[in-house]
């Protein structure tokens, strides 16, 4: 029952029990008003409000006030609830000659959003300020716990923790005081609130209750906010050619729209790579720089070894102009085409750099840019990579049906090209205007006609005393599409088969003029994606002339759960021969086109298959299989990539290539999994193995441990084969360390 003596004296801020419970809102993070209207006296729970606040609403079984020594106390189940936040504890006391708060018997606060904290007692001096807790505890809404032996708020901002611990591991059901898989242990915690960051003094990191490492001082973000400098979680691997390596990055924070990285990778077989990174926003753009730069080995291609400053230089910038008009760049340098590898910088082969400008209005586009590529491919290449200077692009089309159920297009390019090692630039306008039109006829037939003609004007400049030449090329055709599709419902599946056929007719086109360079048409290749396309190259410089007809036919079996088989194949006939437009390999070099196919099935989650296939036009003859699969059932998924192909002249693959890629992911447990990969080449010269993997993961509540040995094959001019050995440690709330 709650009771409460006569003549209670009111305190300077409000009522003696209001004022009693701010202290516990305000050790926890919370805050209440200063002025609130005193309970009256009542057995079941009283609100208390003043005009403009929010209520407080409080219990418990006796309030009594000593008048002589001026000390109100409440105890008994003593409760506070405001704003959804609770306070209990068995006794509370408050001092008006010394204006000291005690929270006296297992003092617990409850969050809205979860989180609870603990003490045994806790006391407030004065302004609130200044508090003190002992046998702190706090489980946050995550699960994560601190434990300490005391707790001191200073200056209502930091909280000063001694001899505390730090976890965010659950505790074990059958044993709550077995040590957790991890913690840190700390002679001093610090939790800063407007820093927002917890500091450690004299840290110990504990596995399993066994002390693992020690630093005299650590520190991390308290997770409120997304950005806050300091060390980053290190990574370390070894590798064969590198030796044992640990990477060590510290962030810096220098304005909510500018932020830096800078760090080191540091080897024991070679010397650091530097490394550093700045990111800038402005109000419609954003700009990134990524760089590194160290002294180290280079294999030449002779087999021997030189050491020399490597680096790289890797950009990108966004400007969103306004509505319609936005312009960006990209710059990917490296110093050679074995450190960028060598370092794990990136896996491409070709690396990208280019500024551009481009404009989007309605259905319009337009673009002006420049590139450049830098081949990293370690063999010998057959292509000189151009530097475009510039490519200027405008394409614009009509509205649907404005014209015979149509609409218009139109287009207008120009490009300049400059080839450094052998000097063949060239430049190069075109210009085209199209009509399009989709329709269907009652019966289902679909159809598609395409009505285009463009003009392309070459000029070569002076080189090697031949003197600049000029060319000019006018490319009509007319493009017509049909398919009619047949569909039978049965009980569970539907079943559809659909013909397709499409006639291109085009005048015969001078492809031989020796004044029209092929820069971009080189590595034409028919496939399901393009072989109803009216001109097959593509790029500009080729086009294909004459007549043809392609016929096709697709079929499939589908059902209400999305699971389908579908199967296509195809062919085209060319009414006039012409051997020498199209590359040997290209599946087009015979007047009738080789066959092209697809086979794709899903089944759930558990089968997925994609199967492309080209087979010779004239006896059937295998030239290119590409099988992507993935097999899932129970704790296995393997999934696989099968690549056959002949070689295809007048670009960079002059060999028949054949390889294997294969990826097993076993689930041995909810914790445990190994994961296998391999890469085989089934290549005369060059068979056997190109990479081969092994890893093993352990994913628990509050940490993931994996580990992962790998092998390259690389080619001679790369230099010897090299070992690889990652370890990945993630730690929840903490962050990842690896390698």
């Amino acid at each position: 029952m709650l009771r409460r003596n006569t003549n209670l004296p009111r305190s300077k801020s409000g009522s003696l029990l209001a004022f009693a419970a701010l202290p516990f809102f305000v050790f926890s993070g919370g805050l209440l008003p200063a002025q609130v209207s005193a309970a009256a006296p009542s057995a079941a729970p009283q609100s208390a409000q003043n005009e403009g606040q929010n209520p407080v609403d409080f219990t418990a079984d006796t309030l009594v006030f000593n008048e002589r020594e001026q000390i109100v106390t409440a105890t008994g189940n003593v409760e506070f609830i405001q704003n959804e936040k609770i306070v209990r504890a068995q006794k509370v006391t408050y001092n008006l000659t010394t204006e000291v708060v005690k929270g006296i018997g297992e003092v617990t606060f409850l969050e809205p959003d979860g989180n609870v904290y603990f003490a045994k007692d806790i006391e407030f001096t004065k302004d609130l300020a200044d508090g003190f807790a002992r046998e702190f505890r706090a489980v946050l809404v995550d699960g994560s716990r601190f434990n300490a032996e005391t707790g001191k708020r200073v200056d209502a901002n930091e909280l000063i923790m001694t001899k505390a611990s730090y976890t965010p591991c659950e505790p074990c059901k059958k044993n709550p005081e077995k040590s957790p898989p991890w913690q840190i242990k700390a002679r001093e915690v610090v939790h800063n609130a407007e820093e927002k960051t917890i500091t450690y003094d004299d840290a110990t990191f504990e596995a399993f209750g066994v002390p693992v490492a020690y630093t005299p001082y650590f520190s991390h973000p308290d997770g409120t906010e997304d950005r806050k400098s300091g060390f980053l979680a290190p990574g370390f691997s070894f590798s064969s050619q590198l030796g044992a390596g640990v990477e060590t990055s510290y962030y810096i924070d220098i304005a909510p729209d500018l932020d830096a990285t800078v760090g080191a990778n540091v080897y024991t077989e070679q010397l650091p790579l530097l490394l550093g990174q700045v990111r800038k926003r402005f109000e419609k753009a954003e700009v990134e720089v990524n760089g590194g730069v160290t002294y180290s080995d280079r294999r030449l291609d002779d087999g021997g070894v030189t050491e020399e400053a490597r680096g790289h230089l890797f950009s990108q910038g966004l400007w969103n102009i306004d509505e319609k008009w936005r312009a960006g760049f990209q710059t990917e340098l490296v110093s050679d085409d074995q450190y960028a590898r060598q370092y794990d910088i990136t896996s491409e082969d070709v690396l990208d750099n280019y500024i551009y400008a481009e404009r989007f209005s309605g259905r319009d586009y337009a673009a002006i840019r420049s590139l450049y590529f830098q081949d990293i491919r370690v063999r010998e290449r057959e292509t000189d990579q151009p530097t475009i200077l510039p490519e200027i692009e405008a394409l614009f089309m009509g509205d649907a049906d404005s014209f015979l159920g149509g609409r218009f297009s139109g287009g207008f390019t120009a490009l300049g090209l400059n080839k450094s090692e052998t000097g063949e630039d060239s430049f190069r306008v075109t210009g085209d205007v199209g009509w399009k039109s989709r329709y269907i006829l009652p019966i289902g037939l679909i159809n598609s006609v395409e009505l285009s003609a463009r003009g392309d004007s070459y000029y070569t400049p002076d080189r090697d005393g031949v003197e600049g030449q000029s060319a000019y090329r006018f490319y009509p055709y007319a493009h017509w599409e049909t398919k009619m599709p047949f569909a039978r419902d049965f009980e569970d599946v539907q079943a559809v088969i659909t013909p397709q056929v499409a006639l291109t007719v085009a005048p015969d086109i001078d492809n031989e003029n020796a004044s029209i360079p092929n820069d971009d048409s080189r590595d034409l290749q028919i496939d399901t994606s393009n072989i109803f396309e009216p001109n097959r190259f593509p790029g500009y410089d080729r086009v294909e002339d004459n007549s043809r007809i392609t016929y096709g036919l697709r079929t499939g079996l589908y059902d209400r759960n999305t699971n389908e088989i579908e199967v296509f194949l195809g062919q085209s006939y060319r009414f006039k021969e012409d051997a020498d437009l199209f590359a040997d390999g290209s599946g087009l070099e015979e007047q009738k086109s080789d066959y092209v196919g697809e086979i794709k099935a899903s089944y759930q989650d558990n089968l997925s298959l994609n199967y492309r296939f080209q087979f010779s036009g004239d006896d059937f003859e295998p030239i290119r299989h590409e099988v992507d699969s993935l097999v899932a059932g129970g704790p296995f998924s393997l999934s696989s990539t099968y690549l056959y192909a002949e070689s295809l002249d007048e670009t960079d693959v002059v060999d028949t290539r054949e390889q294997l890629k294969t990826y097993l992911t076993t689930e041995l447990s909810e914790q445990w999994s190994v994961t296998t990969g391999a890469i085989y080449d089934f290549a005369e010269e060059n068979d056997g193995f190109r990479r081969a993997s092994l890893g093993v993961t352990y994913n628990h509540q509050c940490y993931t441990l994996g580990a992962t040995l790998q092998k390259n094959y690389t080619r001679k001019r790369v230099g010897e084969s090299s070992t690889e050995f990652f370890v990945r440690l993630g730690l929840k709330n903490i962050g990842e360390f690896e390698g």
